[in-house]
């Protein structure tokens, strides 16, 4: 078993045990990525009137937007420069980082997502939800998964 992600996904949930349990089957019931295993660590796990659950918050969206902006930089060594370039983008490895890119950017989970947004379906976090989490701290959680695969290469693949 080869350790591929680990993931720190936002839940709303009435305790940690449930917030586990949303967590486990979101990703039971995912399309986007498959694991042969996950394991909940709990010894990593906050919750939302935790203190460290902003450090862990803020640490991990930005690894997201960390991983984004390397996607971003990548794809430009393809030679887009403007939006008026997105019409000439080459199929192959040019556009499979747009696609890539734009997972991001909407919410599709991925391998490389360190922080998910459960609650909003997201990579990031709203003021919105930002400011539920200040006046409700103790329906929140971070949940920290790490995900192991007996195939890697299969891992992103949708199946049936």
């Amino acid at each position: 078993m080869q350790l591929i992600s680990s993931h720190l996904v936002l839940v709303s949930a009435p305790s940690i045990e449930k917030g586990c349990a949303q967590a486990q089957d979101f990703f039971l019931n995912s399309l986007l990525v498959r694991y042969d295993k996950i394991d909940i660590r709990t010894e990593k796990c906050h919750g939302g009137s935790d203190k460290e659950f902003k450090v862990a918050l803020k640490k991990s969206i930005a690894v997201n937007k960390k991983t984004l902006c390397n996607f971003i930089e990548e794809f430009k060594k393809t030679g887009f420069q403007t939006a008026d370039d997105l019409t000439m983008v080459e199929h192959g490895y040019p556009s499979k980082m747009l696609h890539i890119i734009t997972h991001f950017l909407d919410g599709f989970i991925g391998t490389d997502s360190a922080f998910y947004n459960l609650i909003e379906d997201n990579h990031w976090i709203s003021e919105e939800t930002t400011k539920e989490i200040k006046e409700n701290p103790k329906k929140f959680w971070l949940i920290h998964l790490d995900c192991y695969s007996e195939t890697p290469e299969k891992v992103g693949i949708i199946q049936q």
